[in-house]
């Protein structure tokens, strides 16, 4: 096993880009090798290059940085899995897979025929590293459901594909981990650098464990939460939102932190409203925006504001526009849907 490398299961060419494995120094980078090596040939017990001493710490470490980096090793239970020495000092890890081992190639088959399927339905290899993000973003916004019981323990099955890749692959439900999961596979498949970021989100006044992604674009870093887009659609108004698609460190943090180091975020050149050119400074750019795309027969607004701007201020105001343009033609009979998110600074609005 290389640290970046193409590995071929099943006949699919998977690219693995393994940015937790080049923050252990080398001792742990030959245990995570040995360990990797280990869950993929399924083995009960797993040799380990360590003599002396081997503090629960490191192999906690080195646990999570190879779940992070190898989400397709879905089968291996990560609250189950320990570490013991003989009287020798020999050191072996002890896995606990979720299925016996010919029952995860048929699982490979299936997911592999998914992820090449949605490849060449999505016709990933065309196009730039921007346009392959975003018609992954989209599909899995527009397919993929947030799995509310994903969490319930007493449905173990439920619960162990709610967490990884085989929920979003077999069930298109899961919880944010199998989202983000899913994300750096089909990203990392068309050699799209990807990692998953662990840590706590805020929503609602509430601290919570959660997941999302750092991707390379362009040789520029940004985050992106699928899991947060997918909550922003709503079941009224079928949408694809982009709240949370490639920001940078200065906005993400406002409501994410991340439980470990991470590359400095710092560009916004590719966030979703810098490439749409839908990002303001003045609240009066907003309203020239939607007075000229009213006048050209648009229903649906979406942009960002920057500044001192205050997104449900500037959506109150712009709700007031829209009111004062048909009122002035006579219109009586429509409505107007407006969400604003005043953290990232994001309006959507839509007439019907």
């Amino acid at each position: 096993m290389s640290a970046d490398a193409e590995e071929k299961r099943e006949g699919v060419l998977v690219i693995v880009d393994r940015y937790y494995y080049h923050q252990l120094n080398k001792q742990d980078q030959a245990v995570y090798r040995a360990f990797y090596d280990g869950v993929m040939a399924h083995q009960d017990i797993i040799p380990i290059p360590v003599r002396g001493d081997f503090p629960q710490e490191a192999f906690e470490r080195i646990f999570e940085a190879m779940t992070k980096d190898n989400p397709l090793i879905y089968y291996l239970n990560q609250s189950a899995c320990s570490c013991a020495s003989d009287m020798f000092g020999h050191f072996a890890i002890c896995p606990q897979y979720f299925f016996q081992k010919e029952k995860v190639k048929e699982y490979n088959r299936k997911i592999e025929k998914e992820v090449n399927c949605l490849a060449e339905k999505l016709n990933l290899t065309a196009g730039t590293d921007y346009e392959k993000e975003i018609k992954i973003h989209d599909w899995i916004c527009q397919n993929i459901s947030y799995d509310d019981e994903g969490a319930d323990r007493s449905k173990p099955m439920r619960l162990i594909a709610s967490h990884n890749i085989f929920g979003v692959f077999a069930h298109h439900r899961a919880q944010c981990e199998g989202i983000a999961k899913a994300v750096k596979v089909l990203l990392n498949a068309v050699d799209i650098k990807c990692i998953v970021v662990t840590g706590e989100s805020v929503k609602n006044g509430k601290r919570v464990p959660h997941a999302w992604n750092m991707v390379n674009i362009d040789g520029q870093p940004y985050h992106l939460d699928v899991t947060w887009d997918i909550g922003a659609i709503g079941s009224s108004f079928k949408r694809i939102p982009y709240d949370y698609f490639n920001l940078s460190d200065q906005l993400i943090i406002k409501e994410h932190k991340a439980d470990t180091q991470l590359p400095t975020c710092s560009s916004m050149q590719h966030n979703y409203f810098k490439v749409n050119k839908r990002t303001f400074w003045m609240k009066s750019q907003a309203i020239a925006y939607v007075e000229k795309a009213l006048q050209d027969g648009d229903i649906e607004f979406y942009f960002r504001v920057e500044g001192r701007n205050v997104a449900s201020d500037v959506a109150e105001k712009i709700y007031d526009q829209i009111c004062v343009f048909f009122s002035e033609k006579g219109i009586t009979d429509k409505r107007v849907k407006r969400i604003a998110n005043d953290k990232i600074g994001t309006c959507w609005i839509k007439i019907y």
